[in-house]
């Protein structure tokens, strides 16, 4: 899950990046903060649930 959860920030940062007559800016930011968040809480839950 994490992977997916990293993958998702990688696509979300490169729409970010990308140059289009679109403005997909918006759309990258929002991937990459699901991403991110994901990430994070999946780590989290996985340290938590390591150490307990």
């Amino acid at each position: 899950m994490t992977l997916i959860s990293a993958s998702v920030l990688m696509a979300g940062v490169k729409l970010m990046r990308a140059r289009t007559r679109i403005p997909v800016y918006p759309l990258g930011l929002a991937l990459a903060v699901v991403g991110g968040v994901a990430t994070v809480a999946f780590l989290v839950i996985f340290i938590v649930y390591a150490i307990g």
